[in-house]
This record gives structure tokens, C-alpha cells and sequence, in this order.
């Protein structure tokens, strides 16, 4: 293994290790407080855009209470995968095709709603995934840009007119 590909699979390690510590480790479960029946009427939502709005009106309004929850989680679900985005491609030469790259994070972002559910550690939310996908797509988008191929991609030689 060369060194640019150690760097890049240390790398990735890392940021799931932080990512893993970000959506379960630094939540409290819910376990204790709800069944399973109270847990998914309180924290699941299968509406598309209904948090993401709902988020975005307490910002409007400047709502003290949910103004900080809502930027957190708006801006925090696009950033916590984009790392993804361009990991997996640079790792993995399927990947770097975007349907193939597209089926596996989706497959991943489900694991992570199901996984949260089912520990009760945040919500399974539709918009959550969105976000998500969001910025891992955004993540993949960098990895077309030549300069970035030339520091991600171990096994390209970009030439003249690609």
C-alpha cells in the first residue's frame, strides 16, 4: 500500500470513528423513558421537508429556544456525510461511479436511522436522510474536480484534455 492510500484509508478511519461518536455515542437513549410505540410517535417522521421547514421557521423567527437545535441540525446533517462523499470514491473504484456510489450511501444513511431507532439515540427522520444524501452527493461532486482527483485518487494520471 502506497502512502498516499494509508493517509487516505487513515483518514477515513478517523472520520468514522467521529462520525459514529457523533450519531450515537454523544446521545442519550431514550431507552429508559419510552416504548418503543411512544419512541417512533415522538421521533420518526416520514413526511419529506416537514422538519427541514419547521427548522427553518425557527430561524426566521429567531426562536431563542430552537434557534441553535435548528442550525445544528440543518447544517450538521449536510456536513456529517460529506466526508463520505469523497471518501468512498477515493477508497474504492466503484464507487466512483455515482449510481453505484448513490445505492451505498443510501444503504449506509438507512443503517444509521434504522441503528438510531432502534437504540433510540435521535430520531429516524426522512428529512435526516435527505440532508444526508445531500451532502455526500455534495462530498462526490468535489471529487470530479481535477485537483482533488489528483489528491484523493491514488491510481489516476490526469492528461492533457481530461
Amino acid at each position: 500500500m502506497n502512502v498516499k492510500k494509508l493517509i487516505i484509508c487513515s483518514l477515513f478511519v478517523l472520520y468514522v470513528f467521529l462520525a459514529l461518536n457523533l450519531l450515537f455515542f454523544i446521545r442519550a437513549s431514550m431507552l429508559r423513558f419510552y416504548t418503543y410505540g411512544e419512541y417512533f410517535r415522538e421521533n420518526t417522521n416520514f413526511l419529506p421537508f416537514r422538519t427541514v421547514i419547521e427548522f427553518i421557521g425557527y430561524i426566521r423567527e429567531r426562536n431563542m429556544y430552537y434557534l441553535e437545535l435548528s442550525r445544528d441540525n440543518l447544517v450538521g446533517n449536510l456536513l456529517i456525510f460529506m466526508p463520505f462523499g469523497v471518501f468512498l470514491p477515493a477508497l474504492w473504484k466503484k464507487q466512483r461511479r455515482f449510481v453505484s456510489f448513490l445505492l451505498t450511501a443510501s444503504a449506509v444513511i438507512t443503517g444509521v436511522e434504522i441503528i438510531q431507532f432502534i437504540t433510540m439515540c435521535g430520531a429516524c427522520d426522512i428529512d435526516d436522510f435527505i440532508l444526508n444524501i445531500a451532502g455526500a452527493v455534495t462530498g462526490f461532486a468535489f471529487t470530479r474536480i481535477n485537483m482533488i482527483k489528483r489528491l484523493m485518487f491514488t491510481d489516476v494520471s490526469l492528461k492533457k484534455g481530461e
